[in-house]
């Protein structure tokens, strides 16, 4: 990772994404890997369940086994790339904000991620079958955040009367401006955030 003067950090030249021991099917797991190399190489509009079944050298009806619409495997593919955020118990609001982001933010910088993201950000908002199902996904960020929060004001290391939205959406916007700006930030920066977000929710003296 490259720190730039503006507090972001280019991509770094990582390994390609290795999931293998997500799926104990080989067959779903195949498709998935498949899917989320058609949708790097040409987009969400241009990846069907027939081009899909094709390059992972199954029927149609297997897919449909698995998944219901062409959305769904999308999303499972994309959670490849960003899974589901189980923050441990660290002690601090502060330090629980900071795993969140790191982890969130380290995620993007697999080369492409944010571009995927942005890319069914966009789709997401014509096509209404993606839509719920790419906002439960997302949620999961939103639901991870609460559960830290919601665990800061009963350890008393967040102030009770917190605006649990307004300090949710605080710490996803950080997630959401990876996306914009298509490059994730590096450390120094993410400890600055965190910072002054811990001076947010500080309990009043």
């Amino acid at each position: 990772m490259t720190p730039r003067r503006d507090g972001t950090a280019t991509e770094s030249k990582l390994p390609e994404f290795d999931n293998s021991n997500a799926d104990e099917d080989p067959v779903r797991d195949n498709i998935l890997r498949v899917t989320l190399k058609l949708l790097e190489k040409l987009g969400y509009s241009a990846v069907t369940t027939d081009l899909i079944a094709a390059e992972a050298q199954v029927s149609k009806t297997t897919i449909y086994r698995h998944w219901r619409t062409k959305q769904e495997v999308v999303v499972d593919a994309m959670r490849r790339r960003l899974p589901n955020l189980d923050v441990p118990e660290l002690g601090s609001a502060e330090e629980e904000v900071r795993w969140i982001l790191e982890h969130r933010l380290e995620d993007y910088r697999n080369p492409g991620t944010a571009r995927l993201v942005g890319g069914l950000v966009g789709a997401a908002v014509s096509d209404h079958r993606l839509k719920p199902i790419f906002d439960e996904w997302v949620e999961n960020l939103s639901r991870a955040i609460r559960r830290v929060i919601q665990r800061g004001i009963a350890r008393g290391d967040v102030r009770p009367d917190i605006d649990i939205f307004a300090l949710e959406t605080l710490i996803a916007g950080v997630v959401s401006r990876t996306v914009i700006l298509q490059k994730s930030f590096t450390q120094p920066t993410i400890d600055e955030i965190v910072g002054l977000i811990a001076i947010a929710f500080a309990p009043r003296s």
